[in-house]
């Protein structure tokens, strides 16, 4: 029974529901929601192939996952379709008189009550469902061109009605759609396009552009003052070539959460960056300039880069020129998967010492999950020696500078 597996959630002994006879748990149970609907806010504004992947996606997640702790044993489609259904009827109830002057008065208004104060109820209960539909709707928005969210809502469905005259509840998704806002900024003398980042509706509230603190960057700022966010081309594709080893999908939710929920500054040599981290390791840095109230993103520096503090150390640990770098694919994320540092000692410890063996470690936790790069012998072997040769080219300079 889908109400006792509820009470628990709600810290209520599943038993109290045995005080009610069998007519009363007839009328209580008596009355089921709909299954959830997920549709397009307005039609031909999404493509269908994406609604039935979110709709298909949302129907697993909520069959897979508990509404509450685990142990309670109740899935969030069970929650939505019946145990919402028994609150909802046993609410009305109590409200109508129908337990007035009966054993079972107090224990129907204990548990109205309780579910209603329950922060469960109001604030967390359908907390992860919400943030995996944010990853699935950003999950399919492109900066540079269309951005999904959605809004959420339960809604009577008057064409049924129950024999007790009760209407029937739909949860009901609705995808938006906004599109890309272009924004044209002049720079080192040279004019160029930049997107608008945007902060898609997320059940809560609507799409809004994006912005970081001003005072984040300028720290006598006052707290209200913000800059919008927009980005170029050049650091999309900078990012999606260096960033390999993610899906696209995963790729498009990443960007907008590094650059819009999580945004993190970071100032080195008098410069300012916006790291971009995966499993709170950084994996590299957004460059930035300022014009007025804007914050237009350029580029994306791997973290090998010298210009980024873990790559400067890595260059006067183990000084390689960028062309080093590019040569032997260390401004990719898969080299960190496909490598076998065992086997270059020197390499790994430069890595550690650097600080970018927490990169090696993230690349290494979001690719099994996936299986898709494999250690890759021939080109740890290319690495070894090309770094052997390198150790050695430098002993001989030294040797020869005494």
């Amino acid at each position: 029974m889908i109400a006792k597996k509820m009470l628990p959630v709600f810290d209520l002994d599943p038993n109290l529901l045995d005080v009610f006879t069998k007519k009363q748990k007839q009328l209580l149970f008596g009355l089921i929601f709909e299954f959830p609907s997920v549709k397009a806010e307005k039609e031909n504004t999404v493509p269908r192939r994406f609604v039935e992947k979110i709709r298909e996606e949302m129907f697993q997640f909520m069959r897979n996952n508990y509404y509450g702790n685990t142990e309670h044993g109740i899935s969030y489609m069970d929650f939505t379709i019946y145990g919402y259904a028994f609150y909802t009827l046993l609410t009305n109830h109590v409200d109508d008189g129908s337990f007035a002057g009966t054993p079972q008065e107090e224990t129907a208004k204990l548990i109205c009550e309780t579910i209603e104060k329950s922060e469960m109820f109001n604030n967390e209960g359908y907390s992860d469902l919400q943030n995996f539909m944010i990853y699935q709707t950003r999950s399919y928005s492109q900066v540079n061109f269309r951005l999904y969210g959605f809004n959420s809502t339960w809604e009577e469905v008057r064409t049924k009605i129950t024999v007790d005259g009760y209407t029937t509840m739909q949860m009901r998704i609705q995808l938006t759609v906004q599109n890309c806002e272009i924004k044209m900024f002049k720079y080192k003398d040279i004019e160029r396009k930049a997107f608008r980042l945007i902060y898609t509706a997320d059940g809560d509230e609507k799409a809004r552009g994006a912005v970081i603190k001003k005072g984040k960057i300028y720290p006598n700022t006052k707290e209200d003052e913000n800059l919008s966010i927009y980005i170029q081309s050049h650091a999309l594709n900078r990012y999606k070539q260096r960033v390999d080893v993610l899906e696209p999908k995963e790729r498009n939710y990443h960007i907008q959460k590094v650059l819009i929920t999580e945004q993190k500054v970071v100032n080195f040599m008098k410069q300012f960056f916006l790291a971009c981290t995966l499993d709170d390791a950084i994996i590299g840095y957004f460059t930035f300039f300022i014009i007025d109230n804007d914050m237009v993103v350029n580029t994306f520096l791997p973290i090998t880069s010298e210009n980024t503090p873990e790559g400067k150390k890595l260059h006067e640990i183990l000084p390689l020129t960028n062309e080093d770098i590019v040569y032997l694919g260390m401004d990719k994320l898969a080299f960190y998967a496909m490598i076998d540092f065992e086997q270059i000692p020197t390499l790994k410890q430069a890595l550690i010492n650097s600080d970018i063996w927490k990169t090696k470690r993230a690349v290494d936790n979001a690719n099994q999950k996936k299986g898709k790069i494999k250690i890759d012998m021939n080109k740890t072997l290319f690495v070894k020696k090309f770094i052997e040769k390198h150790e050695q080219h430098r002993a001989e300079m030294s040797f020869s500078e005494l």
